[in-house]
């Protein structure tokens, strides 16, 4: 059987963990899912596809906004509208059609301004931690006709995971590393949709729909004897669990070194008994760690890696690939920055010759990124 994104494979929970301390600022959870007879073979750096439901919570309240029946089947659908909003169509994010609808028919100065500077970043401003809801309340005497209602909205998205076992050990199962991301306004709870319809509404035995979303840019190279830089910090480390893990497996001569970051070590160094056996069993030959606010100066993955400026060229010079997984927006912007000083600091070169020495790693696939 194939499974893909049209046709899911329904797979059952089978253990739950919160890894993040009591005191973190952060909630995450390893995830164990069991691949049943679904046939399902994966590799290091895969994602997994998981089907979320809607808050019901927020599916209630959109349905009261509404003023409508939550039995109600509008006209051309099998589901109700409960059913609808819950399953079938995003509810978290508006989108620009909702947004347009709703500036063109009620009178609301910052949302008019923030669409007609055409300016991206003052929209982007307006719309951060806002759902569906918050835009249908801007004004609360505005209509919508139910169908019309529901073709402003785009379908429930899957989101993806990177897997973080290696199939080789975990012949039928797959793990995930999840925070779970939460947040208030105005007295509103928030959260992501599948984040929390993990850690809210998931236990042990339920099941989910999944399926695997190869990449094929994002592996591990086919040389064992190639040595690997892993920048992981948070849930980035998840699919350098999985590299480890295989690398352990298949016996590889290839040096291992991870750089792993995140807010303190007491409550935030996840899989920190696993990632301590790797270095004991001298699969992981090197192991960086960063916690920000252990000590009154921050310090970041990329504050680590110039650190270790003269080993790390080192590494590049002997055909070291570097892995970047994490955040897109600042984290990996930081790493480049740091790697480009490093590069610039061991050639003695200007900040050219530094970018074409990353270029040519980038060509070579050899500055891998699996960011978001």
């Amino acid at each position: 059987m194939n499974w893909n994104k049209q046709n899911p494979y329904l797979a059952k929970i089978t253990s739950k963990k919160l890894l993040s301390g009591k005191q973190s600022n952060k909630e995450v959870f390893h995830y164990e899912i069991s691949l049943g007879d679904s046939g399902i073979i994966y590799q290091p750096g895969d994602s997994l596809g998981i089907f979320p439901v809607n808050n019901n919570t927020l599916v209630r309240a959109i349905v009261n906004r509404l003023q409508i029946n939550p039995s109600y089947i509008p006209e051309g659908y099998d589901l109700n509208i409960y059913e609808l909003l819950e399953k079938k169509f995003e509810i978290l994010t508006p989108t620009n059609r909702l947004i347009k609808f709703v500036n063109d028919n009620i009178n609301h100065k910052e949302l008019n301004y923030s669409l007609d500077t055409k300016n991206i970043n003052i929209l982007m401003d307006f719309k951060y931690g806002k759902d569906v809801l918050d835009f249908m309340n801007l004004d609360e005497s505005l209509k919508f006709d139910i169908l019309h209602f529901l073709s402003l909205l785009k379908p429930l998205q899957h989101r993806a995971y990177s897997i973080a076992s290696s199939n080789l050990i975990f012949k039928n199962s797959v793990h995930l590393t999840v925070s779970t991301q939460r947040w208030q306004r105005k007295k509103r709870d928030y959260g992501g949709v599948c984040s929390t319809f993990l850690s809210d509404s998931c236990e042990l035995g339920d099941k989910i729909k999944i399926f695997l979303i190869p990449n094929k840019l994002f592996k591990l190279p086919d040389d064992q004897n190639k040595p690997i830089i892993m920048i992981g910090p948070g849930t980035g480390v998840a699919p350098f669990l999985s590299f480890i893990q295989e690398r352990k497996y298949l016996k590889s001569n290839g040096k291992n070194w991870l750089f792993f970051g995140a807010q303190t070590k007491k409550n935030d160094f996840i899989y920190k008994d696993l990632i301590s056996n790797f270095v004991e069993e001298k699969i992981l030959n090197n192991l960086d760690t960063a916690f920000s606010r252990d000590q009154n100066k921050k310090i970041y993955v990329q504050d680590k890696i110039y650190e270790r400026s003269y080993e790390f060229f080192k590494w590049l010079e002997n055909d070291a690939i570097i892995y970047v997984c994490g955040d897109a927006q600042k984290m990996a912007k930081d790493v480049e920055v740091s790697i480009l000083n490093i590069i610039a600091k061991e050639l003695k070169c200007d900040d050219k010759k530094a970018m074409e020495y990353l270029k040519m790693l980038k060509k070579e696939k050899r500055y891998l990124l699996d960011v978001y």
